[in-house]
C-alpha cells in the first residue's frame, strides 16, 4: 500500500523542494547559532560603510610654469652661516668658470656634455668637470655642506657654451634664480647658475 503510494508521488516537484527546505533550515540553523540576523552586510556607498576617498586629478601645470621648489634645510654644526655658505657657492661658480676659460683657450672648446647635466666631478670616470682639475692648482671647490649629489655643483656643456649650477640655502629673489629644463636641478631651492660665454 505504502508502496503504491511512494511510487504515485511526483519525485520530480517533490525533491527539489525538499532541497530548499533543507537549505533554508541549514542557514535558520547557523543564523541561530551566531546569534544574529540573516541580513547581507549593507552594499558600497550605503550609511555606516566606510567609502574611499574621492579621486581628485592634478591640476594641470600651465605652460611655462616651474615648481616651487623646497627650501634646503641648514644642517646643524655646518661651518659658518647659511650667508657665508652661499657667499662661498657664489665665489666657487666664480673660481669653475675661470678654469672652464683656461680649458677653452687650452683645447678651443669646453668639455662637452652634450648639453646633458651631469655632477661636476663626482664621478671622475663620466663627469667632464673633471677636467677642470687640469687647470686648476687647487682641488676642485666642493659644497660647503658636503654630500656633493645632494648639495654639489653641476655643470652642462654643448662645447661651445657651458653653464655652472648651485643651489643655495638663503632665499633669493624669483627673477635671479636660474631656469633650467633639468627635471631633477628643478627640485633644488634657490638655484643659480653662470653660463659662458
Amino acid at each position: 500500500m505504502w508502496t503504491g503510494r511512494l511510487r504515485s508521488l511526483r519525485w520530480n516537484v517533490i525533491a527539489p523542494v525538499a532541497v530548499l527546505v533543507a537549505a533554508l533550515a541549514a542557514v535558520a540553523w547557523f543564523d541561530l547559532a551566531r546569534g544574529s540576523s540573516a541580513e547581507p552586510p549593507p552594499l558600497l556607498g550605503e550609511v555606516g560603510t566606510p567609502v574611499r576617498g574621492t579621486f581628485v586629478p592634478p591640476t594641470a601645470t600651465p605652460v611655462g610654469a616651474r615648481p616651487t621648489p623646497k627650501a634646503r634645510p641648514t644642517v646643524e654644526g655646518a661651518p659658518g652661516s647659511p650667508a657665508e655658505r652661499d657667499a662661498r657657492r657664489r665665489a666657487d661658480l666664480l673660481l669653475l668658470v675661470a678654469g672652464l676659460n683656461q680649458l677653452k683657450a687650452k683645447d678651443g672648446t669646453y668639455p662637452s656634455t652634450d648639453d646633458k647635466l651631469q655632477t661636476l666631478c663626482n664621478y671622475k670616470e663620466f663627469d667632464k668637470g673633471c677636467r677642470l682639475g687640469e687647470v686648476m692648482r687647487s682641488p676642485l671647490p666642493q659644497d660647503p655642506l658636503g654630500d656633493p649629489i645632494s648639495n654639489g655643483y653641476w655643470y652642462q656643456s654643448d662645447g661651445q657654451s657651458a653653464k655652472v649650477y648651485a643651489s643655495l640655502e638663503e632665499d633669493i629673489a624669483a627673477e635671479q634664480q636660474c631656469p633650467t629644463d633639468n627635471v631633477d636641478l628643478q627640485k633644488k631651492a634657490n638655484l643659480i647658475c653662470i653660463t659662458i660665454p
